[in-house]
């Protein structure tokens, strides 16, 4: 029999429930790398699948935004040593095909999770959310999962650049293309929103407009680069064209804020979708005012990011204060504090938890 590490996770074993048990990791072979796992952010996509809107291949193993330490590593990994200190990247690009080899990772046609099999004390397999799961002791990833932590940056603060940080700044300096000058709307001032407005402000954007309808949310979001910001009553009378936007970054999603991107948008002028959708969305689009206007329209994975480049660019910008990563970190729990402190994100209480397994490691 093969060997197998006992480890505590955090699950859910079905939709809207999550608890802390006891789960089987095989033993790292392939590429395969074991992680002592430092810190898990707790994003929002995760409460879609512990909802069930992001799929129903339940049980969960949770977490997505991981940092830790290598312990061991399988026959056949060439990036990593024991002892690296790794972030977890979501979009794994194949490295292999006509795109990745073109210098393209985000055109790669086959990049999607390789997902590792661990399984509840009775055998069933969990499906890891987004090809990670890292909300747990010990991490079973495959290499292309990750990255080296960046020079400098917090090995606890690294866990964040796995998903909404990286997602929100590539949306405008990646996808959307910001340039000097450019005038930018985001809409939405969540974490994803955040660092949209962040990687605006550092491509540049000359005015940034933070739409959200909670107010409370306008003194950290000009915190992180908003010059302007409003509520959707604000602007329902329409605004001149000479306001308009060269970019909009909708980070909410629906038919909604994406009618309002269109009425922001400046002919001509572009709109980045970073947020995945429920599955049931849809939405009705005049074609005519998309045709006038010649809006372009764009979704990202990841904010098209390059791991190896865009986390080191993130963290640099981190050290110089360009970039308030810090504000990010709401709370520090333990994992068996986690299902609460989704609650508590749930609710809006918290922009970031940031469970660290080690405080209440059992012995």
């Amino acid at each position: 029999m093969s060997r197998t590490i006992t480890s505590r996770a955090a699950v859910a074993l079905t939709a809207g429930k999550v608890d802390i048990v006891e789960i089987e990791i095989p033993a790292p072979t392939g590429r395969q790398i074991l992680i002592d796992v430092a810190a898990c952010g707790l994003c929002g996509s995760d409460l879609h699948f512990i909802d069930g809107t992001s799929g129903t291949a339940f049980p969960y193993l949770l977490g997505h935004e991981v940092s830790g330490t290598v312990r061991e590593i399988g026959a056949d990994v060439t990036k990593f040593a024991v002892g690296d200190q790794v972030i977890g990247a979501l979009v794994v690009a194949c490295q292999e095909c006509k795109d990745c080899e073109r210098g393209r990772p985000k055109a790669c046609r086959f990049r999607k999770p390789v997902l590792p099999h661990p399984t509840l004390e009775d055998g069933r397999e969990l499906t890891p959310v987004l090809g990670i799961g890292g909300l747990a002791d010990v991490l079973l990833i495959d290499q292309l999962h990750l990255t080296k932590l960046p020079d400098g940056l917090e090995l606890e603060l690294g866990a964040l650049l796995g998903c909404g940080v990286s997602t929100g700044f590539g949306a405008a300096a990646n996808t959307g293309e910001v340039r000097p000058g450019d005038r930018v709307a985001v809409i939405g001032a969540g974490g994803v929103g955040l660092a949209a407005i962040a990687g605006a402000h550092a491509s540049g954007a000359d005015a940034i407009l933070a739409l959200d309808r909670d107010r409370t949310r306008f003194d950290r979001a000009k915190q992180f680069g908003a010059t302007h910001t409003a509520a959707p009553e604000d602007i329902s009378g329409g605004i001149a064209d000479d306001q308009r936007y060269d970019v909009v970054i909708d980070c909410v999603g629906g038919a909604g804020p994406l009618q309002m991107a269109i009425d922001l948008l400046q002919t001509g002028g572009r709109i980045v979708m970073p947020g995945a959708p429920r599955r049931d969305e849809e939405v009705t689009l005049a074609m005519r005012t998309l045709f006038d206007r010649r809006v372009e329209f764009t979704v990202c994975h990841l904010g098209d990011c390059v791991p190896d480049e865009d986390m080191p660019r993130i963290a640099a910008l981190a050290a110089d204060g360009s970039f308030p990563l810090e504000l990010y970190r709401s709370e520090t729990v333990g994992l068996e504090d986690a299902p609460a402190a989704y609650e508590r994100m749930r609710r809006g209480e918290v922009l970031r938890s940031i469970v660290v397994p080690s405080r209440d490691r059992r012995a």
